[in-house]
């Protein structure tokens, strides 16, 4: 058997191509511009199926759908218009039902929907219960209490003078003119006023046991009827009774407060009731640390809903009459919600078994969340906003839509209108040309897409060959020292040398080359580092004199020997600076290899340092060949290799100036270039006296 290979020659479609392009030339010169141009071709027909072919379809959907989308527009903000509406009306829907549900099932369970009404709504201020015939049955209206006590009891008599006692300190005399005042009291009202005073000065006396039997009695002996400016006087004596015993006996203390407070939670609310509550919560003070924390936060909270209670039934329940005239509140089937509009409150009555229920929401919460509801149904970018309308309000100019929000609020209702109604046709126009404008853009950003991905591959392929040639340096670097040290080192290893002399030159270029060597590898390293990310540098407080004198010395031998002459003018009172002293030698001796690599004309280094008022400068200089200024901020990318043919004629790795660039961008510095007077280059390192790590 035995195989054989044809290189295939240009297709028709090349050769067609070439014929209309006006290439009829024939021979083997010919047929390779064929073959180079059907390559061409193929990446033309490649990038045309994949990237301008689907870019132009795109385009022409795009376009055909804008020509057409114009009349569709009105329909769309129709659509928006029933969209934002329908979604408006159903979040005050499920407001609603929330709520109706959540009472619903308070009242099936059998538990008091007067207690913790916020578990029913967060908008509910409170729940009434109504007889058959509207009347307030719960909480039980405001009986007037036991009226206004006669002042003048207060102003004269044993009880004034009980006072002045008391204000002198003479507490004995006090109780006992109390005393006198209870028994003289005309009325249980300020008979018991005059009893809780003097038991209150009898315990000043410090006569506690009989205060505590004195508050027991009048407790026992007057009801809660009997009253003094709202406040129950028997409530006001437990209290007294409860506050020192907790002193004397305190689990008995304790027991009796708790007693106090339960028992005003366990009473039906009253709309009169506010002194008995505002009891009970002086009376959790009192229990403050030395109860159990969990019944003191749940009577706490109960005691708050029962004033907010009394404070919301003062005020709502006078608009409930009117509300009720005619037996408007009574018509309400079975099992279902009727809603009434007040001044302050939403009624919402609803019958359960036989017990008639009117709820009160807060109709400003009740109107703020209704708005909220609005907001949230239109668009953030829509054409059509929402307006809440209250019973009797005109719609907006160019109203779209209105719908009521019966049966939850009667009489109100939405209505959806353009933002701006001469702007809706601009916003329409306008939407279509965005529509075209962003066809044709990612049309162009297809385009420019294509280009970048272009370059990108020539830079890439640039950074691959110059990491080729880097590579290529290294070696060369490499060996030209590993070449010297083993020449030198077998010359004395075989005793070549012809004297003394002769063998310590030997020695000389082997430590030469071991120093090159060794900064060629530190390099390397060092930039491998730089590119991980792994690269640190720690800056302290050093004297930079020391550090660039320690590295001048350093090359010094070995530019001498290669026929430098190596001039240096570094004060030796340069300000001490944070840096970090191997990275600064590092980077001034990479100078000075590049200055001896590209200055060998002028055999001249000059090494020099200037302070400035904010920073430091580092000078080399030579008399070389000279950087044009095309390329003085390119020297310091890595791999880069200058053009200048004599520059070429040097090897090199293309990493040492782009290592002295990172050193300075990490102490806060930079490195700069510039032709030297006459001829050369001097790079400069600049260094912020004032640095920071």
């Amino acid at each position: 058997m035995h195989a054989s290979s044809r290189r295939r020659g240009p297709s028709r479609i090349t050769r067609w191509v070439a014929r209309r392009i006006g290439h009829g030339q024939r021979g083997v010169r010919a047929t390779e511009d064929l073959l180079r141009m059907e390559s061409v071709i193929r990446f033309v027909a490649v990038y045309a199926l994949t990237i301008v072919a689907p870019a132009l379809l795109l385009g022409w959907f795009g376009i055909s759908d804008s020509l057409r989308g114009e009349a569709s527009m009105r329909a769309a903000v129709e659509s928006e218009v029933a969209s934002s509406l329908q979604a408006a009306v159903a979040g005050v829907e499920d407001l609603f039902h929330q709520f109706e549900n959540n009472a619903s099932q308070r009242l099936a369970s059998g538990y008091s929907v007067q207690e913790s009404p916020g578990e029913i709504s967060p908008y509910l201020l409170i729940a009434v219960r109504l007889d058959e015939r509207g009347e307030v049955v719960s909480p039980r209206p405001d009986t007037g209490g036991s009226g206004l006590p006669d002042h003048l009891f207060f102003l004269r008599g044993p009880y004034a003078a009980a006072r002045t006692l008391e204000e002198r300190g003479d507490h004995a005399a006090a109780a006992l003119l109390y005393q006198k005042a209870a028994a003289e009291a005309p009325g249980v009202v300020l008979h018991g006023t005059a009893r809780l005073q003097w038991a209150r000065v009898m315990a000043k006396a410090g006569r506690t046991r009989e205060a505590e039997g004195l508050y027991a009695e009048t407790a026992r002996s007057l009801g809660l009827r009997s009253a003094i400016w709202g406040f129950p006087i028997a409530d006001l004596a437990r209290l007294g009774e409860g506050q020192l015993l907790i002193r004397r006996d305190l689990e008995a203390g304790v027991r009796m407060l708790r007693t106090l407070v339960d028992s005003v939670l366990a009473t039906s609310p009253s709309m009169d009731e506010a002194g008995r509550l505002a009891v009970a919560l002086h009376a959790l003070d009192l229990l403050e640390h030395r109860t159990d924390a969990e019944w003191l936060a749940s009577r706490r909270s109960r005691l708050d809903v029962r004033s907010s209670q009394v404070y919301w039934a003062r005020r709502l329940l006078p608009e409930i009459q009117p509300l009720a005239a005619g037996g408007r509140l009574l018509r309400v089937a079975p099992g279902a919600f009727r809603y009434t509009v007040g001044d302050v409150g939403l009624w919402a009555t609803t019958w359960h078994d036989v017990q008639l229920y009117a709820f009160a929401l807060d109709l400003a919460a009740v109107l703020d969340q209704v708005l909220i509801v609005s907001r949230q149904s239109m668009r953030p970018d829509g054409q059509i906003a929402v307006t809440v309308l209250a019973p009797e309000e005109p719609p907006p100019p160019n109203t779209f839509e209105r719908r009521s929000l019966a049966p939850w609020m009667p009489g109100w209702a939405v209505a959806a209108h353009p933002v701006d109604a001469d702007g809706l046709i601009r916003a329409l126009s306008q939407r279509r040309m965005r529509r075209i404008l962003l066809v044709f853009l990612s049309i162009a950003t297809v385009a420019v897409g294509a280009v970048l991905i272009s370059r990108l591959v020539s830079r890439e392929m640039d950074l691959a060959r110059l990491k080729s040639s880097f590579a290529a340096n290294v070696s060369h670097e490499l060996r030209s020292p590993i070449t010297q040290i083993r020449l030198k080192g077998e010359a004395l290893q075989l005793d070549l040398a012809e004297d003394e002399d002769d063998r310590q030159r030997h020695y000389d270029t082997i430590v030469r080359e071991a120093e090159r060597l060794s900064r060629l590898v530190d390099n390397v390293l060092d930039f491998a580092a730089i590119e991980r990310g792994t690269k640190n540098y720690v800056l302290r407080s050093a004297d930079l004199a020391s550090t660039l004198k320690g590295a001048v010395e350093t090359t010094r031998y070995s530019m001498e020997v290669r026929g430098f002459d190596l001039e240096v003018d570094i004060p030796d009172t340069l300000p001490t600076i944070l840096h970090d002293p191997d990275a600064i030698a590092q980077a001034l001796t990479n100078l000075l290899s590049n200055a001896a690599k590209y200055g060998a004309e002028g055999h001249w280094i000059g090494v020099s340092a200037t302070v400035l008022p904010e920073e430091l400068q580092v000078h080399v200089a030579d008399r070389g060949i000279g950087v044009p200024p095309e390329e003085r901020e390119r020297i310091f990318d890595q791999y880069y290799r200058g053009k200048d043919p004599r520059a070429r004629r040097f090897k090199g790795t293309g990493i040492g100036l782009a290592i002295v660039k990172y050193i300075m961008d990490a102490h806060g510095g930079r490195v700069s270039v510039a032709p030297y007077p006459g001829r050369g280059s001097v790079f400069t390192l600049h260094l912020p006296v004032s640095s920071k790590p």
